[in-house]
């Protein structure tokens, strides 16, 4: 048995209505995302700057190793992190 005509033309707006809303969300979590690596990214090149900066050996290598595991960790867990977010949405 058909659908009728109407019922059929508002399951389609209310499914085009939550697939656009679905976007959004995807799209304002990859900002959030950018941000975070960014954010990552800066720490860590803001260590390795004072590594560079300083003329002391030890404190040179603290800071340049700081600023390896904060850029790469930072990295990684915000990449986790952002997927395990669209595994929860249902992105992917």
């Amino acid at each position: 048995m058909p659908i009728e005509p109407k019922l059929y033309q508002e399951l389609i707006e209310k499914h085009e209505k939550a697939h656009r809303a679905a976007k959004g969300d995807t799209l304002r979590d990859l900002l959030m995302t950018c941000g975070h690596l960014l954010f990552w990214v800066l720490c860590g090149l803001a260590l390795l700057g004072m590594a560079l900066h300083t003329t002391d050996p030890g404190w040179g290598s603290i800071f340049w190793k700081s600023g390896h595991l904060v850029w790469i960790a930072g990295v990684l867990f915000s990449l986790l992190a952002a997927y395990r977010r669209g595994e929860k949405r249902g992105d992917w």
